[in-house]
């Protein structure tokens, strides 16, 4: 049962970044495209009815962590306590900066928010990925399950690590390329006109980032963490996942050169869920390693045990079907194609 219970974890930490992702990379390419107010319009038009709802899925992946592992939740507020204050800092940002441009009339204030959306979107997404990175490589918890990293101390990977290394500098960079090109393909597949052709030539050079980025991430994250080697040889099907994920993001790129711009944005999507699911497994039955290897956080001494977990899925799984069925009606209410002469307002 705690299996999966994890399963779902990944399941709804992932959701979140692929659906937010693509409206947090929109966010920062809107200021890369667009060269006049139209063309911003037609960019954020086409996150308008959902970027706040997608949002939704970070709620759910806590409430989730809190129903099926406290222990995971706890250690984790604790020790990411700066970096979690900067992310509620920073959604709030960005969420007055997509909403009060609509009600300002003064060019200046506009660039001002305009270029506030773009760091707010742009930091949000490189801390997702060092935030991944942290939990991957690990942290120094002790004997009571509890740590404090700080923002970063020599930027080397040792006893003392921070928030920041080179490590999780590189992860960030690396979260940082997948999802602007998740958000070009979301571009691409939703506007037309120049919009569409610019955001069509970035996602290409974005495309091949993200394949540099993701050889040079994988032997990384080999290296970084042992648990991961010893994972891989005794359980040997799990090459599939990253053998999947690299598949997909090849065929991202062949699905975009044939102009099936909503089959390639998906197949960016199921890129990132893979990703993020190799690195569960590659972990797998720790959720939150120890630099100390007798003090890792298991999905077995940080959940409330079967019994429990079983109960609490009874709840869980119709809660969550209503929440699918809602935003398939909501991304199904989207207009096929938003133009830059679109009269429409979300």
């Amino acid at each position: 049962m705690e299996t999966v219970w994890l399963v779902l974890l990944v399941l709804m930490i992932a959701t979140y970044i692929v659906l937010d992702g693509f409206d947090l990379g929109v966010g920062v390419l809107h200021l890369l495209i667009a060269r006049d107010r139209a063309e911003q319009k037609q960019i954020l038009q086409s996150i308008a009815p959902v970027w706040d709802g997608n949002e939704v899925w970070l709620i759910a992946a806590g409430g989730t962590m809190m129903m099926a592992f406290p222990g995971f939740l706890s250690a984790m507020f604790s020790g990411f306590y700066l970096p979690l204050t900067m992310v509620v800092w920073l959604l709030i940002f960005r969420a007055i900066s997509i909403e009060l441009p609509h009600y300002l009339s003064d060019s200046l204030w506009i660039h001002f928010w305009n270029l506030m959306l773009f760091i707010s979107s742009g930091l949000m997404i490189i801390i997702l990925g060092a935030a991944m990175a942290n939990i991957y490589r690990g942290v120094p918890l002790d004997a009571n399950g509890t740590f404090f990293e700080p923002l970063w101390t020599n930027f080397r990977i040792g006893p003392q690590t921070g928030i920041l290394d080179w490590y999780t500098i590189l992860s960030g960079v690396t979260s940082a390329m997948f999802l602007l090109h998740h958000g070009a393909l979301w571009l691409t597949a939703k506007t037309d006109g120049r919009v569409q052709e610019q955001s069509r030539q970035a996602a290409v050079w974005l495309w091949l980032g993200s394949i540099g980025l993701t050889i040079i991430v994988f032997i990384a994250s080999w290296l970084v963490q042992p648990l991961a080697r010893v994972s891989f040889s005794d359980s040997s099907w799990k090459i599939i996942l990253p053998l999947t994920a690299a598949l997909s993001l090849i065929a991202s790129g062949y699905l975009r050169w044939k102009n099936k711009n909503m089959l390639a944005f998906l197949s960016s999507g199921l890129f990132i869920y893979l990703v993020i699911f190799t690195g569960a497994a590659a972990i797998y039955p720790n959720i939150l390693p120890g630099l100390n290897p007798d003090y890792h956080l298991t999905i077995y001494n940080t959940s409330p045990g079967p019994e429990k977990l079983t109960t609490t899925l009874y709840w869980w799984v119709p809660g969550i079907l209503l929440v699918g069925v809602y935003f398939t009606i909501l991304f199904r209410s989207l207009p096929a194609v938003i133009s830059a002469n679109s009269d429409e307002e979300h």
